[in-house]
């Protein structure tokens, strides 16, 4: 059976009848390797054919569907119909004209990328794989329009009618109806990486990083070149992200599986619906995350009326707005701590209102304690009902291993219970990155990914996307001076060979530890903004630069080449090494193609990374 990226059951609510039947032919009649949408936006001018079919084997063909009736069809041209309604006599394009333009649409955007072109030969700069358009009448049979000059309209071989859709029509032969409406005769297997560059182009929704500088608006042969790699989500990710309706709605995902990258397509989504007096709210725990949600959604034209706060943050907004008493002179996790309970008393007694947002979505929320989400829950208009959680329980890096604790999200008014997905799959980190980052969490990722009872979190062990990369590398100094040169040397050659500043981070445990580090990319004329800067107030994400931050900071974020320093401070006084090891692999996983490891000294965790990277070594050695 053919992928329903949609859902095949939520896209058979939504057709009408005429579609139904077109969607329950194809659903009988196609293989598992053809892919189809039904009524989604496409390419940059947003256009919605009915169906989209995507065969790695024949292109992609579009197919608009009617439930006219002859009784119904007027005088026509190629352009234009007639239609004798019981409100009168309306004009409607014509079908088969907007199937075309929909399509040639495509087949000009993609001809611009080198990727999906012939180079050379007969062919050269036309598609590498066929493409076609076609309409398909569902309510009408061949003897309902013979004797007519329907056929002149409506070409036999670009036209499906009810007799198309019987449940008798074998297979192949509805397959071979569907082949007959494509351009050309020279069928060519589309590669997984071809496959999701038009992907790419069909859907702006699905990549993971939107190319602000790209104008998509413009005419091709004035845009500028496409980038090499264009990242998408992967089918699952998109099949989890499409077919999120209202409700409770969990998540489990290991890090790298795209948990962020489905909150954001969310978040997008719902704005359309979202209204000033009730908007869509996204709250996370560390304000460097929540910033860069919001920088990610801006670029992607995402306004005001999706809202992105930290829990405290958004605590503080209320507290301000609805004039809450909080004890004078508190500080620290104490000040933090007396606005949550002031919040939550004003939730429970009915000062600050519930139901306040169109949706609600929290990324990481297993940094939230049971009472945070217990209010966020609460804040959602029971209209929508719409509440969409991510968790991961293996990178809950701000509880202390004694006070880290289970919990049944029931407990906390999320039901989710037939609602919940598990992404095991990651795609952010190489299988190097992956293999050492898994070898030094031994024993924190114990468990099948399933939850055996209401009260156990499903432990999600990632599993590799087998993307290869440069082995991890461990570089030790005799003092904090020598290791910051040898990172900044590091850091250097990565921007001579042409990786972005913004695509680099330095991720250390404490601000202090930044300040060689500094100051050894500020000889070298590195741009970069740190947090242990007196002036940081939050990053600039729009300044190409290199980031240095604190691992816990880092989380949710990704970097192309990331450098974990100082690992001779692992584990901190009154930390225990489980915790430190929980830290270290939530700072490994940001790495996307390099990572680097440095210490000045020794300590458990230096070791244990020590240790970890002969492993792998030797593993990925016996393998070659």
């Amino acid at each position: 059976m053919a992928l329903f990226p949609q859902g095949l059951s939520h896209v058979d609510a939504r057709c009408n009848a005429g579609e139904r039947r077109v969607l329950h032919q194809l659903k009988r009649c196609l293989e598992d390797d053809y892919i189809v949408w039904h009524d989604i936006a496409i390419g940059p001018k947003a256009r919605q054919p009915d169906f989209v079919v995507l065969s790695p084997r024949w292109g992609i063909l579009l197919l608009e569907v009617k439930d006219w009736r002859a009784a119904t069809l007027g005088p026509a041209t190629r352009d234009a119909i007639e239609l004798r309604t019981p409100r009168g006599v309306v004009t409607a394009p014509h079908p088969l004209r907007q199937a075309r333009d929909y399509a040639m649409e495509l087949v000009d955007l993609m001809k611009h990328d080198p990727a999906l072109v012939h180079e050379r030969g007969p062919f050269a700069g036309r598609l590498l794989f066929p493409y076609g358009w076609g309409v398909v009448l569902a309510s009408m049979r061949r003897a309902d329009v013979s004797g007519s000059d329907f056929d002149e309209l409506f070409p036999p071989a670009r036209t499906l009618l009810r007799d198309d859709l019987d449940e008798a029509v074998p297979a192949a032969a509805f397959q071979h109806r569907l082949w007959g409406m494509f351009t050309v005769s020279y069928p060519h297997t589309l590669t997984l990486p071809q496959r999701d560059r038009v992907r790419w182009h069909l859907f702006p929704e699905v990549r993971l990083q939107p190319q602000a500088s790209l104008d998509f608006g413009a005419a091709p042969e004035t845009a500028p070149p496409l980038p090499d790699l264009l990242q998408v989500m992967d089918l699952q990710q998109e099949q989890v992200a499409r077919t999120l309706g209202e409700g409770h709605r969990v998540i489990h995902g290991a890090a790298g599986s795209g948990k962020t990258m489905i909150l954001i397509f969310r978040a997008q989504y719902l704005a359309a619906a979202a209204r000033a007096d009730q908007p869509v709210l996204v709250l996370c725990f560390n304000r460097t995350l929540a910033d860069r949600i919001q920088h990610q959604l801006r670029e992607r034209g995402v306004d005001e009326r999706v809202q992105v706060h930290t829990f405290h943050g958004w605590c503080l907004d209320l507290v301000r707005t609805y004039q809450l008493d909080l004890p004078p002179g508190l500080k620290g996790d104490s000040y933090f701590t007396a606005l949550a309970q002031a919040v939550e008393r004003a939730v429970e007694s009915g000062r600050v209102p519930g139901g306040q947002y169109l949706a609600l979505l929290i990324d990481e929320a297993h940094d939230f304690e049971d009472a945070w989400l217990r209010i966020a829950g609460r804040m959602v208009s029971p209209a929508t009902n719409s509440l969409l959680v991510l968790y991961d329980d293996v990178q809950s890096i701000y509880q202390g291993a004694k006070a880290r604790r289970k919990f049944n999200f029931a407990g906390v008014g999320i039901e989710a219970r037939g609602r919940t997905s598990i992404l095991r799959l990651n795609y952010r980190n190489t299988t190097e990155v992956l293999a050492l980052a898994l070898q030094c969490a031994q024993g924190l990722l114990q468990g099948d990914g399933t939850a055996r009872g209401e009260d156990e979190l499903p432990r999600v062990q990632p599993l590799s996307a087998g993307r290869r990369g440069a082995l991890p590398v461990l570089v030790e100094a005799r003092h904090a001076l020598e290791e910051a040169e040898l990172l900044a040397e590091r850091i250097a050659a990565a921007l001579a060979a042409g990786t972005p500043a913004s695509d680099i981070a330095v991720l250390c445990r404490a601000k202090s530890l930044m300040r060689p580090i500094e100051a050894a990319l500020a000889r070298r004329g590195v741009p970069l903004q740190s947090m242990n800067a007196l002036a940081f107030r939050r990053f600039d994400w729009r300044q190409p630069s290199v980031r240095l931050l604190t691992m816990h900071s880092a989380k949710g974020l990704e970097f192309g080449l990331v450098c974990v320093a100082g690992l001779q401070a692992l584990p901190m006084r009154d930390e225990t090494l489980e915790d430190a090891v929980r830290l270290l692999y939530v700072a490994m996983t940001r790495a996307t193609r390099e990572l680097v490891l440095s210490a000045h000294g020794r300590s458990a965790v230096v070791e244990r990374v020590r240790e970890a990277l002969a492993a792998v070594a030797q593993q990925f050695s016996a393998q070659a």
